[in-house]
């Protein structure tokens, strides 16, 4: 509603804030003087004319107190925010003359008071979608990325806006000396505005709910004292493999174990008793499979009917496994045959079924053992691990889990195949701790530095510190800084792999175009700097937006620093320093000195960006036709020597950089269905369904909802365990070769990550708090609890631990998600492209409870996107671009926030995307052509060469 109130208009002025937001059903809100009922004022009031002269010196003393002209009260027509209206005049919006508006502006989509009222919400061209909408398409997506990042690309420098406080209107009927105002108890003059006692009373009771929460302590986030680990407690991961369908079978592998076993107490007391008994079964599995698998299953998992409590029951759990780990070659070849017949047979698949699961039950409790015991017991679980590999069960479990994608069964029990393939891969690679002493080997191995050694010390990237050389070297082309490691400079301009590295320096950014050139020419330069450019008087018009910066794409024109001795002591250390470390023929200041040492100094060469350029060469060589030199690869591992006088240490790490090898080579061609059948598991849990505790009182309706809670559990597992594959894979890949890294990545990306974990995130986001603490029905059911039903005093000892508030057990599967999401999509403009608008508002969500390790990868993403983002995305987001600075490590010369070449990025998105994947084809043919042939690739025989060139003959090419 606009309506125009004029300076010279006689008699009350009309505020610009409507009380009828503040208290709509006050009945006192007939007798307010400042109400917003603009339409019943349809002529001038009369007034007088010390009114008139009053509305002029107030309109006087602004200007003066101010310190504003006539311009600064125009803002620019461009909205900073929800809350920021810069397009009103300033004596509009502060009720003295012009426009009157009355603005409700629109809540964020989290914010719960909603009056009911009509919002008014200023559009934003370049502004981010609501948190509820969607988009049909990736390529919505990538135009709304366009809008922002076009947005983003304008000028640093703030807009000119008046940012005044709204001034409340004034009685000028009333003389100012305070006769017609109110007096309170004390005899004062109360000059507030009167309020009725329903609305004061209001008033009181808000103010001391204020005074009571400043009173008590009140955190702004809650920190969960959780980590990320591949591998938690025994008692959690063993209690992760069984589902309440599978307590049926307890009973059944009980009476086989009596039957086998004729004294249960002797051979839980006696270890040497112990282990003839599983060496009599394991030699009986040929004979009587049934019945032998049943009573190892029993003793693999802990002999439940003869223990006492729970902790003696881990004991005895450790204790057998160890003693069948000896045997875990049969255990493996009875598994792959079960498992083949459940996959091809079409006769007893309910027995089938069942021996497959008690042999894979037997492989999974080996395998967490020896993940638990691995640095105290490493020589016998080497042992263990070398069987795996030798029976390649790591490349026979993802072929299973990709034939499952053509020919689903029930039987082939493929939940847990997937949990029996996440704990061999951190069996066979190893866990967090595992990977840092490896990668800290392979460091070493390649005569690098550990990044991890010196953590306090900033550092910057090869990319980062070529486009400082190319600026210094614009600059001052008389000055060489030191290379520090970098690859030679070679004409890339016809080569593909021109996009995969592309150095953005100032000097060849956009802006240097719309800036001014020298005003002197280089071969003269001036002996002082010209004057300050003249700025426009304020009561000339709208101050006109300038940017007065150095043109970095021209030398610089001026002497820099005195060529003669110092006056100081500051000058005669810089020129002590010039003369023992630089030429001094060339004069370039002192503080560019410094900084091209610093960076030269701290320059990190990754190992991955080392294996990128030397593959990036080979495909160069190949592009121009030239023979390559493929012997002595430094980064071939199957050819590393194991006896060459190395460490203990160093020859596990090249043990594990050479499985990863072999697992890579084999299971190439498996790793899209792989992959596709992992993310066909993970959106299952999409479907389930959450009930508060305060909800579920009775125990009737919680006995009711157990068989669904026990589907949303095996379902949230199974989640954990595809998504920890994933994440674990992408992690050892990148350690051994960051080309078999980005190959999963593009198959993961390609098999439309992005949707399915914006959409896991969005289903659990609302309630992601709640579930953490504890305020949802979690199953009562559970491994240990069902195993002390089986012995009275083991039920008496055991009781569930109802004190613990915090649920940390879907906390991995969102750390994993996120994690892998960075993964593939980082330093990828194309990709970034396809994150949903949402995306900032999901992380926001999962950003309330305090946790680094939940943190570092939405920081990381966020650092990633925010350039491309507009103003008001980023003042909507600033607290996860303060996590940012707060929690993640910086470069040194790391402008992130404002300092990108957007448009430079945006060009070349789509190329960096096509040079990575011709550059995986080259690297997979050159290295793994057996497996590639599998995926259709291969040689061009002679006679399709010969057709071709006669062509090219015929045509005179």
């Amino acid at each position: 509603m606009n309506t125009s109130g004029r300076s010279h208009s006689k008699g009350p002025i009309i505020r610009s804030v409507s009380l009828e937001d503040l208290k709509r059903n006050s009945s006192f809100k007939n007798s307010l003087k400042y109400k917003d009922d603009m339409a019943s004022h349809k002529e001038p009031l009369v007034g007088t004319l010390s009114n008139e002269e009053l509305l002029k010196d107030l309109d006087n003393m602004l200007r003066s107190k101010l310190n504003m002209g006539k311009s600064s009260f125009h803002a620019d027509k461009r909205n900073k925010s929800d809350g920021n209206i810069s397009a009103l005049n300033f004596k509009a919006r502060s009720g003295l003359e012009g426009d009157i508006r009355t603005i409700d502006v629109q809540q964020d989509d989290n914010d719960d008071n909603d009056n009911g009222t009509d919002n008014f919400k200023l559009n934003d061209n370049g502004a981010n979608m609501d948190g509820n909408s969607k988009k049909d398409s990736n390529t919505d997506n990538a135009i709304e990325f366009q809008d922002d990042a076009e947005e983003a690309e304008e000028e640093n420098e703030d807009e000119s806006f008046a940012n005044v406080d709204e001034l409340d209107g004034f009685d000028l009927n009333n003389s100012s000396d305070g006769k017609h105002a109110p007096v309170n108890e004390k005899g004062e003059v109360d000059y507030n505005m009167p309020v009725d006692e329903e609305f004061q009373k209001s008033l009181d009771q808000c103010a001391a709910s204020l005074e009571e929460r400043t009173n008590a302590p009140y955190a702004l986030q809650r920190a969960i004292d959780w980590e990320l680990r591949m591998f938690y407690s025994l008692e959690e991961e063993l209690s992760e493999w069984f589902c309440s369908s599978d307590y049926i079978h307890f009973a059944q592998t009980q009476t086989q174990f009596k039957q086998k076993v004729k004294d249960p107490q002797l051979f839980l007391d006696d270890e040497s008793h112990a282990a003839s008994v599983i060496e009599h079964l394991i030699e009986d599995i040929p004979n009587s499979l049934e019945s032998s698998l049943l009573a190892l299953t029993y003793i693999s998992v802990g002999c439940f009917a003869y223990i006492g409590n729970k902790s003696e029951h881990s004991k005895i759990i450790r204790r057998n496994n160890y003693i069948m780990a000896p045997y875990v070659q049969e255990i493996v070849h009875v598994f792959k045959k079960i498992a083949l017949s459940c996959r091809d047979d079409n006769k007893n698949l309910k027995k089938q079924t069942i021996l497959l699961f008690h042999s894979s039950t037997i492989l999974y409790f080996i395998s967490s053992i020896c993940i638990e015991g691995r640095e105290k017991n490493s020589e016998s679980i080497d042992i263990v691990i070398d069987v795996f590999d030798k029976t390649d069960l790591l490349e026979f479990l993802t072929k299973y889990i990709e034939s499952w994608r053509w020919n689903s069964r029930l039987a082939m029990r493929i939940r847990n195949m997937i949990l029996l393939l996440f704990k061999l891969i951190v069996l066979q690679f190893g866990d967090n701790s595992v990977y840092k002493k490896t990668k800290s080997s392979i460091y070493k191995l390649h005569g690098l530095t550990y990044p991890s050694n010196h953590p306090e010390k900033l550092s910057i990237s090869p990319l980062h510190y070529q486009a400082f050389r190319e600026d210094i070297t614009s600059r001052f082309p008389d000055y060489n800084m030191p290379a520090s490691g970098l690859p030679k400079d070679v004409d890339k301009s016809e080569s593909l792999s021109q996009f995969l590295e592309i150095p953005r320096p100032k000097s060849k950014n956009p802006l240097n175009m719309t800036l001014n050139v020298p005003e002197k020419h280089i071969a003269t330069p001036a002996p002082s700097p010209p004057s300050s450019p003249r700025l426009v008087h304020i009561s000339e018009g709208p101050r006109p937006r300038k940017s007065f910066q150095t043109n970095m794409a021209y030398p610089c024109l001026y002497p820099s620093d005195s060529e003669g001795p110092g006056d100081d002591a500051l000058q005669d250390r810089i020129d002590s320093y010039l003369d023992k470390n630089f030429d001094n023929d060339i004069v370039i200041p002192f503080s560019t000195e410094e900084a091209a040492r610093i960076l030269s100094e701290s320059l990190e060469i990754k190992l991955s960006t080392k294996q990128l350029w030397y593959e990036r060469d080979l495909f160069m060589v190949t592009e121009r036709g030239w023979k390559q030199q493929l012997e002595g690869q430094p980064y071939d591992y199957s050819t590393f020597n194991h006896d060459s006088g190395l460490s203990k240490k160093d020859r596990d790490a090249i043990c594990i950089m050479q499985r990863i090898d072999k697992y890579y080579k084999n299971c190439l061609s498996s790793f899209n269905s792989l992959v596709f059948v992992l993310l066909q598991t993970m959106e299952s849990s999409l479907t389930n369904n959450f009930h508060r505790k305060n909800e579920v009182t009775d125990k009737n309706l919680l006995n009711m909802l157990v068989p669904q809670l026990e589907i949303v559990r095996a379902k949230e597992l199974s989640l954990k365990s595809a998504a920890g594959i994933l994440h674990a894979l992408l992690k050892w890949f990148k350690l051994s070769h960051i080309l078999k890294f980005e190959h999963l990545a593009v198959v993961i990306h390609d098999s439309r990550y992005i949707n399915t974990c914006a959409s896991i995130l969005s289903k659990y986001s609302e309630i992601y708090s709640e579930r953490v603490f504890d305020k949802y029905v979690q199953t009562p059911n559970s491994f240990w609890k069902e195993c002390s039903l089986s012995n009275e005093s083991y039920h008496e000892s055991f009781s569930i631990d109802d004190t613990e508030d915090i649920n940390t057990g879907l906390l991995p599967s969102f750390a994993y998600l996120l994690r892998i999401l960075r993964k593939i999509t980082g330093n990828k403009t194309q990709r970034l492209k396809e994150l949903p608008l949402s995306i900032g508002i999901l992380f926001k969500r999962y950003y309330r409870l305090f946790n680094l390790d939940m943190y570092h990868p939405i920081l990381k993403i966020t650092r990633e996107l925010t350039p491309f983002k507009n103003k008001r995305w980023k003042s909507e987001h600033m607290e996860l671009i303060s996590g940012v600075y707060l929690y993640e490590k910086l470069e040194l010369t790391d402008n992130w926030v404002t300092g990108k070449d957007i448009s430079g990025e945006l060009s070349d998105a789509c190329g960096q995307e096509i040079a990575l994947r011709a550059l995986l084809q080259f690297y997979n043919f050159q290295h793994y052509e057996t497996s590639m042939e599998d995926l259709g690739y291969g040689h061009r025989n002679s006679s399709s060469q010969d057709l071709l060139n006669k062509e090219s003959e015929y045509l005179n090419i």
